[in-house]
């Protein structure tokens, strides 16, 4: 009797120092308001309750622990969803995981991290200081990366709708640095094909660099098709570059990027179905310490669908910080697609009257929110 007393103490005594040594976070986010819009070409105009204008909604969990002499375990479990309807969402339609964003584990030190599971890719992360809109959840370039890694089992019309390669890469290893203003992201995932090691995977790297108000990135990601024929498509490439300036009050991005997609029916022999060259300009005003707006303008075509149409964005934001996790924000944006644009227009972030696309023509729209952090 007294062993197994003695054992339990001891146990109990392991686990005081372990809960000391670790900590576990419950954190999320609520961005939810509504939208309208019109487009030139009739039928009349739309309004709807529009979630995740800015940041999508999400919850998760994160936990941490000291291992001593330096070295720290850590894990991410994040999961989306719709806050209109409370459904799994991660992100947009495509995914329903409960924790479809990240499931890793990570092991770091001073010499940077190391993680394992699914993940967000450290290309995209590296891109969001120069987006020109941050990499928001509506008219930015992150629905051109979204629409390039749509893997198509699933796609726009299919049935799995993982995304792979450029949001959320799964089976996936990474190595991630930041420091001093460095940031250096790798990443490759396993596809897991017999026979075949590239058959699936994923490759990616990311860097960025910030200093005295002057920033930089770059990246690259690519998928390998399951089928090495190409004949099922699957495949995407992507590659950007930004720079931007802070001068203060103001702050000045550019981005360039191509995103190149066989996931949505991709043709025989690897060939793309879908290449999308965009660049995009923004403009950051802070006109008082709670308050910054944003003006932004994008100009993108895509090579391999729409015979070289173009679309062209031009969007106003304004957002107001009630407190550090509170912000309130209203948006006017307006979308010219040519007719022949192709998969340039998806604006797949907002609420649209033909789903992903915005319509030919002339689009305003028009959209408020709040956003809270927790």
């Amino acid at each position: 009797m007294k062993k197994s007393l003695l054992a339990l103490a001891v146990l109990g005594a392991f686990a005081t120092a372990a809960q000391a040594d670790s900590s576990v976070t419950v954190f999320g986010i609520i961005d939810a308001g509504f939208m309208t819009n019109n487009n030139s070409a009739g039928g009349g105009r739309t309004t709807g309750y529009q979630d995740a204008q800015m940041l999508p909604s999400i919850y998760g969990f994160k936990g941490k622990e000291d291992l001593g002499g330096g070295l720290s375990a850590g894990f991410v479990l994040e999961g989306g969803f719709n806050s209109s309807n409370g459904e799994h969402n991660s992100p947009g339609a495509y995914q329903s995981q409960v924790f479809g964003r990240e499931a890793k584990v990570t092991l770091g030190g001073d010499w940077g991290t190391i993680g394992a599971g699914q993940q967000v890719d450290p290309g995209l992360v590296a891109s969001i200081g120069t987006e020109p809109r941050g990499m928001t959840d509506s008219f930015s370039m992150l629905e051109y990366w979204i629409i390039a890694t749509i893997d198509d089992n699933g796609g726009l019309g299919g049935t799995s709708g993982s995304l792979t390669g450029g949001i959320f890469d799964v089976n996936s290893l990474t190595y991630t640095y930041a420091k001093n203003g460095l940031y250096i992201g790798v990443e490759y995932g396993f596809g897991g094909v017999a026979g075949n090691t590239s058959a699936g995977s994923t490759k990616s790297i990311g860097v960025s660099y910030t200093h005295a108000g002057f920033a930089v990135s770059g990246s690259y990601a690519k998928s390998d098709t399951l089928d090495p024929t190409g004949l099922t498509g699957g495949a995407s490439e992507i590659e950007v570059f930004g720079l931007g300036y802070d001068f203060g009050p103001v702050a000045l991005r550019g981005q360039y990027g191509e995103f190149k997609s066989g996931g949505l029916g991709g043709l025989a022999g690897g060939d793309y179905s879908s290449d999308i060259k965009s660049w995009g300009l923004g403009l950051d005003w802070k006109i008082a310490p709670s308050n910054k707006m944003n003006f932004s303008y994008y100009d993108a075509k895509d090579d391999a669908v729409g015979a070289g149409g173009k679309t062209r964005v031009f969007a106003l934001m304004d957002t107001y910080s009630l407190s550090k996790r509170t912000s309130i924000y209203g948006q006017i944006a307006e979308v010219h697609a040519d007719a022949t644009a192709g998969l340039s227009s998806v604006i797949g972030g907002v609420y649209t009257t033909a789903g992903l696309l915005a319509g030919a023509g002339s689009t305003n729209y028009v959209g408020v929110g709040i956003q809270h952090s927790f």
